[in-house]
């Protein structure tokens, strides 16, 4: 926030206590951080620009630095759902609400479902407009919904649409995971008990033979 504001003062011959007083501190009044309202104000909210009490130069410069010092980074959203139809036709009755629900998004932000493991799906998608991102996957959900419904399906919501952080894996993921370590224990019992057969003594036939006679 600092940088920004020196930035501005210095490009506009300005101050930057004028900067905080007219344009930064009122900002709180509708925001718990200034810098969310620069975001909003960088994704097109014009109104909070101008109630800014400075000159439109100064505004413009502001919204210019903006566009260098806060590029929006794309997030993934998705969601986990059950989706189960049991009827003659049921497995292409799923596929169509897939289908349907993937014509919700757009060429800019694709909207991709993918099965976990049956009957469990999960809906992904990738954008720089998380409130746009979250609206169109609920309406990609709200239309595989009523798809199966239609056929006589059903449909469960698991987990609702959230941004998928970098300390945070989606469910697939994880279970490709726990899959992968399962795996590897197997694989290094085997090897244990290989390593125990190894170890035992050879097995002598005529040895048993001669302790056997000599009780």
């Amino acid at each position: 926030m600092e940088n920004i504001v020196k930035m501005l003062a210095v490009h506009t011959n300005s101050t930057m206590e004028m900067i905080y007083k007219k344009m930064i501190w009122p900002l709180y009044k509708t925001h718990e951080h200034a810098l969310d309202a620069l975001k909003e104000i960088l994704d097109g909210n014009l109104t909070l620009l101008e109630k800014m009490k400075v000159d439109q130069k100064i505004k413009d410069e502001l919204v210019k630095i903006l566009k260098e010092r806060l590029v929006p980074q794309p997030v993934k959203i998705r969601a986990d759902f059950k989706l189960t139809c049991y009827t003659f036709d049921g497995i292409e009755a799923i596929k169509e609400a897939l289908l349907s629900g993937e014509k919700k998004g757009t060429e800019k932000i694709p909207i991709k479902f993918t099965m976990i493991g049956s009957p469990l799906y999960e809906c992904t998608l990738t954008t720089i407009n998380k409130k746009e991102g979250y609206d169109m996957m609920n309406q990609a959900l709200e239309e595989v919904k009523k798809c199966i419904k239609a056929k006589n399906g059903s449909y469960l919501l698991e987990t609702s649409p959230m941004i998928i952080g970098d300390d945070e894996k989606s469910l697939s993921e994880q279970l490709r995971e726990a899959k992968k370590e399962n795996e590897e224990e197997e694989e290094s019992e085997e090897d244990n008990q290989e390593g125990i057969k190894a170890n035992l003594p050879a097995f002598d036939a005529n040895e048993f033979k001669i302790r056997k006679t000599k009780k």
